[in-house]
């Protein structure tokens, strides 16, 4: 590649080998440099780049890989315009192939994967793999754990939930090599979510979350600061420390006054609410996360909606009406099943124990085979267990 760009730039200047190499090295070891046949020393490299009129890394840098930066930043700038999956896939293409060993090449594979999560997960994981391999031959640590946590949240989505956790384990991440703070944060949660789920211990994942909390603190970063407290309050409802976890939402509320949050972080933490509040069996916390839920009316949000309304109907106060039925409660369950089929184990656990419990009072029974399907693949704890006693009952 370095004697291609260094072919390239001598023709574009109209200079032959003899002008280039006068005085440098001989013609026909520039010939060899070009074909790719042999290698510069530096000194050599600095004097062809002086003689050429362009500087040593204009030599070293591969013109793609520049292309390869304007490209990612554009499609990740929050001034762009929204990019579909496909648009990425199509945009990304192009840089595929020839492989070009370089950080942006990395980061294509990584992005180029990612976009394939729906239409070709397994495509994608092999793309993780390329460019794990790209970052791992580079020496970057960092980039490497960042595309395994991907891969993490590509084996979810294809319910290959042992294999997730046990990439999670041999990450390994070692306290005294630091990572950027994203990535931290990101291993750390999925630590979380792997003992919660995997080991039932929601303990031992109210420990990790309030260290990852501390971490944001001690270095005064707060990028996953809504995800942490809104885990730790749901585990902490699990636990029926219910004071605790209403403490948690209320710090966000006061993190909420001084942050521009969207609509959608607001949602998600009444959606936590509505969650512990089914923990709780509170009725009224229930019906007030419902018609939150509804008030905001986001299509992504329906299948929590339909949540809400199973337990309402479940148990209907006396004399109550409800504008809906326990039916229409689970079709809109089902309505977006391809949202929370590929969530986090916890969260298609959580959806799972609610069709179950909604099919042992007759309804949704015409999904009971995907249920028990779907439940097969969950981990050994106590959401399958769980599930599983609701299923029995229906023999």
């Amino acid at each position: 590649m370095l004697g291609t760009r260094i072919k390239t730039l001598r023709k574009t200047k109209k200079m032959t080998q003899s002008e280039v190499a006068e005085g440098i090295m001989t013609k026909s070891m520039l010939s060899m440099i070009e074909n790719g046949k042999a290698t510069p020393s530096l000194p050599a490299l600095q004097r062809i780049a002086e003689r050429l009129h362009v500087s040593v890394d204009e030599l070293l840098l591969d013109p793609r890989v520049t292309e390869m930066k304007q490209l990612l930043e554009q499609i990740e700038s929050p001034k762009s315009e929204y990019y579909s999956e496909q648009q990425v896939i199509e945009m990304l293409s192009p840089y595929l192939d020839p492989v070009v060993p370089s950080y942006w090449q990395g980061q294509i594979y990584h992005k180029y994967g990612f976009a394939l999560r729906f239409l070709n997960p397994e495509e994608g994981l092999r793309y993780f793999e390329l460019a794990f391999d790209i970052f791992k031959n580079l020496d970057l640590r960092d980039q490497q754990i960042e595309v395994q946590i991907s891969k993490v949240y590509f084996l979810f989505f294809l319910r290959r939930y042992e294999e997730a956790y046990q990439l999670i384990d041999a990450m390994m991440v070692i306290q005294d090599i630091p990572l950027s703070h994203e990535t931290f944060l990101d291993y750390q949660m999925l630590q979380a979510l792997r003992v919660s789920v995997k080991e039932d211990n929601w303990t031992e994942s109210i420990v990790l979350l309030r260290e990852g909390i501390a971490y944001m603190r001690e270095k005064g970063v707060y990028i996953e600061v809504i995800s942490y407290h809104r885990l730790l309050a749901l585990f902490l409802s699990l636990t029926g420390d219910y004071a605790s976890a209403k403490t948690e939402l209320e710090k966000l509320n006061h993190f909420f006054l001084f942050t521009e949050a969207n609509v959608y972080e607001r949602l998600l933490v009444e959606l936590t609410k509505g969650s512990i509040a089914i923990h709780q069996k509170d009725y009224a916390g229930i019906r007030y996360a419902r018609e939150r839920l509804v008030e905001v009316d986001i299509e992504a949000s329906y299948h929590y909606t339909g949540q809400l309304e199973v337990y309402l109907c479940l148990w209907q106060q006396p004399g109550e009406k409800l504008e809906f039925d326990l039916q229409g409660a689970v079709a809109k369950i089902w309505g977006n099943v391809h949202i929370w089929r590929v969530a986090s184990e916890y969260d298609l656990s959580e959806m799972l124990q609610t069709l179950a419990l909604a099919m042992t009072k007759g309804a949704g029974l015409e999904y009971r085979d995907e249920v028990e399907q779907m439940t097969a693949h969950l981990s050994r704890g106590h959401f399958k267990q769980k599930i599983e006693q609701l299923l029995a009952e229906l023999h």
